[in-house]
């Protein structure tokens, strides 16, 4: 279509092509408001299979349930001659690929940026109660805005289609930023950390994922990265390009969070020595890095899930005279019901016993309870002792004091005595001793 052409009975003014993939094109327009956007065509008529309409229709349903500020914003879509056209908010900026064809490798400052605002936009879509997995992230697919901020694109993937031969199953991103198990025809909300992973260490190697060297299945990231980058960004991109998903980061955020852990529980730096003075300070003795302490007086998060299990033991209990019968009953062994219960009431009163002491222990061996927290090596604990100065010299009581030669001291003298008829008798003189002299009683 030529610039200015319209699109929707006349609503959108076609300024120019944005980008084409091989399904589709979108053009850049303008609304009758005169705000841009990004217009999507996709050529059902055109389409190979059921599957790309299937995509190009998912998407549209997908964009139309999202608001996030770092998703473009979903306004129409509509069907013309043919093809249906998504209309969705125009992101201005340009893209990481772009970006990175022009400036190369990108500082690792810029790159932790781009992850956080990545891990936004992944926690919004996959803590959706529909979680939504967007499949196909990498620098192509990601805008850098003007003010720094970095939006995701693209969650139809029309343009990005690889079909597994054999059978039916359709598998959609593209080669060296899609996961392990993407090559199955599954997609998990690990999918995209792997995705967002694999982008990172695109945006600092300046290459292509697929390209960089791999231990087995596994990208070697500190070989690919060699000292270009801190060990806690390497540390973090391993985590997320971990090819099994079961033992990848769950999210974006604990894969960062873990190793700002791992870098805390680093042992302190040792204590300086003092040049002079008292004794060296004695450290006390570090306890095992896995010792777990349990708050004497019980934590409130603990108290909390042992009176949630005590409760459910009891409706389990109160359940079960409806169900043990019916249970039973199929095996004709209706007369050990009240066997069957008052046992099981009896191990209820045994678990829940003392505000649940059993429950409690159970939980702390398995290392469940919310209550249990690493105790962090304490820090050396110094003593000092009172050390007179080595110059100071104590006096003893009939020793002669000197003093300063500028200072100037005055003595004030009371002596009580007792006279011949039993009455006590008071006298006090007061002198300046000048510096030098001895202080003495007259």
């Amino acid at each position: 279509m030529e610039p200015g052409g319209t699109l929707g009975n006349g609503r959108y003014v076609v300024r120019g092509v944005l980008g084409e993939g091989a399904q589709g094109m979108t053009f850049d327009a303008v609304d009758e408001q005169g705000r841009s956007v990004a217009i999507k065509r996709f050529d059902v008529r055109g389409a190979k299979g059921w599957k790309d309409v299937e995509l190009a229709e998912r998407e549209a349903r997908v964009l139309s349930t999202i608001d996030h500020p770092l998703v473009p914003r979903y306004i129409e879509h509509f069907e013309d001659d043919g093809a249906l056209f998504l209309v969705m908010e125009k992101i201005e900026g340009e893209t990481l690929e772009a970006i990175r064809k022009r400036e190369g490798a990108l500082p690792e400052d810029e790159v932790r940026r781009f992850l956080a605002d990545a891990d936004r936009a992944l926690t919004y879509l996959h803590g959706r109660a529909s979680p939504i997995v967007h499949r196909d992230i990498k620098p192509r697919n990601v805008v850098r805005r003007p003010n720094g901020s970095y939006v995701i694109v693209d969650f139809g993937a029309v343009s990005e289609l690889i079909h597994r031969r054999g059978g039916n199953s359709t598998v959609v991103g593209t080669m060296g930023y899609m996961a392990p198990e993407q090559f199955q025809g599954r997609a998990l909300p690990a999918t995209d950390i792997y995705a967002v992973g694999a982008t990172a260490l695109a945006l600092l190697t300046g290459a292509d994922p697929d390209t960089l060297p791999h231990q087995g299945l596994k990208i070697d990231v500190r070989a690919a990265v060699g000292s270009r980058v801190s060990p806690t960004m390497a540390t973090s991109l391993e985590q997320m390009l971990e090819p099994d998903p079961d033992r990848r980061a769950s999210t974006l955020g604990a894969a960062l969070d873990n190793v700002r852990r791992s870098a805390s529980q680093q042992p302190p730096p040792p204590m300086q020595h003092m040049p002079s003075g008292p004794p060296a300070p004695m450290p006390m003795p570090q306890p095992h890095p896995a010792a777990i302490y349990y708050p004497p007086q019980g934590d409130p998060r603990e108290n909390e899930v042992v009176k949630s299990l005590r409760r459910l033991m009891w409706v389990l209990w109160g359940l079960g005279w409806i169900i043990v019968p019916v249970t039973l009953s199929q095996f004709r062994m209706q007369r050990s019901v009240p066997l069957v219960m008052f046992g099981s009431l009896a191990l209820v009163f045994i678990l829940t016993w003392h505000k649940g002491a059993a429950i409690r222990a159970f939980l702390r061996k398995m290392g469940w309870s919310p209550a249990g927290v690493a105790v962090p090596p304490p820090q050396p604990v110094v003593v000092h002792r009172s050390y007179p100065p080595p110059s100071a010299q104590i006096a003893s009581p009939r020793q002669r004091v000197e003093v300063a030669p500028s200072a100037q001291v005055r003595v004030h003298t009371t002596e009580v005595r007792t006279d011949e008829l039993g009455q006590t008798e008071r006298s006090s003189t007061r002198s300046e001793v000048a510096p030098g002299q001895r202080a003495s009683r007259s």
